[in-house]
C-alpha cells in the first residue's frame, strides 16, 4: 500500500467555508461546482499567492480541508483552502491554524480527471478499511485535506489524514 507519514508544522489555510449535514442533499461535490461555475475557485487561486515549502511546483493551490473544527452533531465543515503564505490576500476569506501534526498521505497514481471520483474513493476505502485498522494509529478529530496536482499531463490527489499513534 503506498503511502507516508510526515510531520509539519502548525501552518493556516484560508478559504470559502461551509459547514454540511451528514445526511443533507447539498454535498462538497455540490460546492466545489458552484464555486466553479461562479468564479470562486479562480479567485481563490488567484489570492494564494505562492505555495508553502512543503508543497512541490506540481500542486494546484486550490484543495480542500475536511472536519477541522467542532460542528454540531451530524454536521462537518468543509472548506475549498488555500495554504496562507507571504504573498497570500486572505480578506474576505475564513482564515484557520491548523496545528503541527503527524499526517499519513495516501498519494494517488496518476489519472485522466475523468477518474477523479473512482481515484478518491479508492484512497478513502484504503485508509479507512485496510490501513487504519491495522497500522497502530488513530485518526485525530477526523481531521483531513483533500489535495490535487498535476504532472506531465495527468492528475493526482493526495489524502492528508491527521493521526498519532496509539498508546
Amino acid at each position: 500500500m503506498n503511502y507516508r507519514i510526515e510531520t509539519k508544522a502548525t501552518f493556516q489555510v484560508f478559504g470559502i467555508e461551509k459547514v454540511f449535514q451528514l445526511n443533507g442533499v447539498d454535498t462538497p461535490a455540490e460546492l466545489w461546482k458552484q464555486s466553479h461555475a461562479n468564479g470562486e475557485v479562480e479567485r481563490l487561486t488567484d489570492n494564494a499567492g505562492d505555495l508553502p515549502a512543503f508543497l512541490n511546483q506540481y500542486y494546484h493551490k486550490v484543495h480542500a480541508v475536511c472536519s477541522y473544527k467542532k460542528t454540531e452533531e451530524g454536521s462537518f465543515p468543509y472548506m475549498l483552502s488555500a495554504f496562507k503564505g507571504d504573498s497570500s490576500k486572505t480578506d474576505g476569506y475564513t482564515t484557520i491554524t491548523i496545528p503541527a501534526q503527524t499526517w499519513v498521505i495516501f498519494p494517488s497514481d496518476p489519472f485522466t480527471w475523468d477518474k477523479f471520483d473512482e481515484t478518491i474513493e479508492t484512497l478513502y476505502k484504503r485508509f479507512f478499511s485496510e490501513w487504519l485498522p491495522t497500522a497502530g494509529y488513530e485518526q485525530v478529530d477526523g481531521m483531513e485535506f483533500e489535495v490535487t496536482g498535476v504532472k506531465d499531463g495527468l492528475s493526482f490527489v493526495e489524502l492528508w489524514f491527521a493521526v498519532r499513534k496509539l498508546t
